[in-house]
């Protein structure tokens, strides 16, 4: 029968039976203390793994199997070395198997025990079951076998420390087992690519049993006896020679990813430039990028646990300017092979690398954006892909957390945001502005303002309707609501060029539309009370004037808050009524701003009249006016009266009577105010008010007011 026409899991099921079969028998022979038979019949179940046809991640199976079977023979070898067994009789015995892969098998189990009796020394045993190992040239059977030696012999080596250092070898010893094993494993390895089947398939099952060979690399890297000197000197060469020998690229991948993970990052911190150079002078199709991620985030986990280990040693070599070194030559080399994405995604791990390594360095980070921008230069527009765009803007927002507005100066941060597409830098302009805001970094001149308009104003390029806020609404009232917050860190130190940073943002929002102003408007309104209020502590009268155009700022408020009335009356009236509060400090009466103010009061009531319907919002919005007009001071005597008499008659048509008599109540104290032109209209404004009191409770004691 051809191999194409075996089952592979119905062979794996007969193969698994025939020893699991042999197996019991064993057990059998061994509780029946006949070793011999016992031994026979390991023989027979290690036959198994003779077969030609099985694939290899089903063989691993079958071994595992077998593995576990021989786990018991080996203890009871053990109790005949405890019984007084000489081992070298049973390591002899044991090679009078029928075929080579069984006798080795059995010599490596024996000789585990013969190590632990310490009748042979161990670097002699290893030797010698090393070198008959050669004689195994199937090269899934060849790697399996030198697995099961490694897992048999991984406490029995002669490590620094051991109970077997000194007469069973030293660490010189160990390290030779094991990079000669690796060697033979890396070539057997290679061996498998090689055979009738497709490549793609040969490809597939090298990658199923990789660990076979990773198997020694993590042998090697558990050797106590290695220290930064002799992994230095000694070992890292080495393992080099085997990985730049080999010219595989499937094999110098995994080898290298293998040195990159197991080792400690002091030993690469030790070794970096050596470690960047043999990375960076793999076969062609290695990939290099990985590797060399791979070994930024083992630094950058160090960096979190040892960060004072980490910083002295960066003292030494400067890590960043060697990892830039090299990936400098990786672009100059293949920056015109290697796919645009893979570069950027290597960018973005040595962005992220940096960051945690030097988190306030700006300069880095514009090198980093720089190799982007390089990478992009030689490129047509249609070879960027709209995936490798999206990494791109992975790129741009990692350093904002650490950088925060910093970062925006960078010439490279615009020019790598101009490959962006139109959705692209609104992910990008969200993500700068929730970060701004996070960091809590206060805005200090006009220019960062506009570095901020030049990224945020994507998205505001047209007016955004319901329906899109629909789509998302969370995360639409999310972005405003950062957005407007951006407001409250303009600080410039200069009242007036505050001011032109405020108008600045709100020029971009507005943009946006109403269902943008709704969240900004008030936020700017505010800053700008704040603003006005601030200064006037600060300033006295005159010297106020001229550091901020009063009348042109409460023009530029009643216009920004008449924007929105309609549409939110309720924010509108509020407004309107906070900006007489705010001109009660700095307007005088009988002046263009007292005028102001008074449109502001006006168009608080005609908002009420005209856009308000709901009761309950009709009862607060009157009390709110009210209060303020009572701590009015700066209106002249006929506006406020003009005011007071239009706010009682609103209090008066309020559809519940006892919405009605409360208002008023809180009304007569309007007329009792010393703004009124004289005490006659103030005592006729609290008549007026008890006429309505009267008429809406009857049983009501008119008040004499002599």
């Amino acid at each position: 029968m051809s191999e194409h026409e075996i089952d592979p899991e119905l062979l794996l099921d007969e193969l698994q039976t025939r020893s699991t079969q042999s197996g019991t028998l064993m057990r059998k022979a061994l509780e029946s203390g006949n070793l011999r038979e016992a031994i026979q019949y390991a023989d027979a179940m290690l036959s198994e793994l003779h077969n030609p046809h099985i694939v290899p991640k089903l063989y691993y199976i079958l071994f595992m199997q077998i593995f576990n079977d021989l786990k018991e023979l080996e203890d009871h070898f053990m109790e005949r070395k405890k019984s007084g067994r000489k081992m070298a009789e049973l390591y002899e015995s044991v090679q009078q198997a029928s075929g080579v892969l069984q006798r080795l098998y059995l010599m490596a189990t024996a000789g585990s025990v013969y190590i632990e009796a310490r009748e042979a020394s161990a670097k002699e045993v290893l030797s010698d079951i090393t070198e008959m190992a050669k004689g195994i040239q199937h090269p899934v059977r060849g790697l399996f076998f030198r697995y099961y030696l490694l897992k048999k012999m991984k406490d029995k080596l002669p490590d620094k420390g051991s109970k077997f250092e000194g007469d069973g070898g030293d660490i010189n010893d160990c390290v030779n087992f094991l990079i000669q094993n690796l060697t033979e494993m890396n070539r057997l390895w290679i061996r498998m690519q090689y055979g009738g089947r497709e490549k793609s398939v040969k490809q597939a099952e090298r990658q199923d049993v990789n660990m076979l060979v990773g198997e020694c690399i993590t042998r090697l890297s558990d050797l106590k006896g290695i220290d930064i000197t002799f992994y230095r000197d000694s070992l890292q060469p080495k393992l080099f020679d085997i990985v730049h020998n080999c010219n595989d690229p499937i094999s110098q991948q995994y080898l290298m990813d293998s040195i990159i993970q197991v080792f400690t990052a002091e030993f690469h911190l030790a070794t970096l430039e050596k470690l960047l150079e043999a990375a960076t002078s793999l076969h062609s199709s290695v990939d290099v990028k990985s590797l060399l991620i791979t070994l930024m985030n083992r630094l950058a986990s160090y960096a979190a646990t040892d960060r004072e280990e980490l910083k002295q040693a960066d003292k030494e070599i400067n890590i960043f300017v060697m990892f830039n070194k090299y990936i400098d030559k990786l672009l100059e080399e293949q920056g015109l092979i290697i796919e645009p994405k893979k570069l950027v995604e290597l960018e973005i791990a040595y962005m992220r690398f940096s960051i945690k390594l030097y988190p306030s360095n700006l300069d880095y980070v514009n090198q980093i954006l720089d190799l982007c921008v390089r990478t992009f230069q030689p490129l047509s527009a249609k070879s960027i892909t709209e995936p490798c765009l999206k990494s791109v803007v992975a790129l741009l927002i990692i350093p904002l957390d650490s950088l925060s507005m910093e970062i925006l100066a960078l010439p490279n941060y615009s020019t790598l945001a101009g490959y962006l597409t139109p959705s692209m830098l609104q992910t990008l302009a969200k993500k700068i502005i929730m970060s701004l805001v996070t960091a809590m970094k206060p805005i200090r001149s006009m220019e960062i303002v506009q570095q901020l308009v030049g990224f945020i104003k994507h998205l505001y390029a047209s007016a955004i309707t319901e329906k899109e806020v629909n789509e998302d609404a969370y995360e639409f009232e999310e972005v405003q609501t950062y957005a407007a917050k951006l407001l409250h860190l303009i600080d410039c130190r200069d009242p007036a060029t505050d001011f032109l940073a405020i108008t600045s943002l709100k020029e971009t929002f507005d943009k946006g539309g109403m269902q943008v102003l709704r969240y900004t408007t008030p936020a700017v309104v505010n800053e700008v009370y704040n603003l006005i209020d601030k200064a006037a502590k600060v300033y006295d009268a005159g010297t106020l004037e001229s550091k901020l155009p009063i009348l042109k700022i409460y023009q530029f408020v009643y216009q920004a808050i008449d924007a929105i009335g309609q549409s939110f009356p309720n924010s509108a009236i509020r407004l309107f009524l906070q900006g007489v509060l705010s001109m009660n400090q700095v307007v005088s009466p009988g002046t263009d701003a007292e005028e102001l103010g008074y449109q502001f009061a006006s168009q608080a009531l005609v908002l009420f009249q005209d856009e308000l319907a709901d009761a309950e919002s009709r009862v607060q919005a009157l009390s709110l006016a009210i209060c303020t007009l009572e701590r009015a001071a700066f209106f002249s005597a006929d506006n406020f009266e003009t005011l007071v008499v239009n706010t009682a008659q609103y209090c008066a048509k309020l559809p519940r009577r006892q919405d009605q008599c409360r208002t008023l109540l809180m009304c007569t104290n309007l007329f009792c105010c010393g703004l009124l032109v004289s005490c006659v209209r103030a005592l006729e404004g609290c008549r007026e008010a008890g006429e309505v009191l009267e008429e809406s409770f009857g049983g009501v004691r008119r008040v004499q007011v002599d």
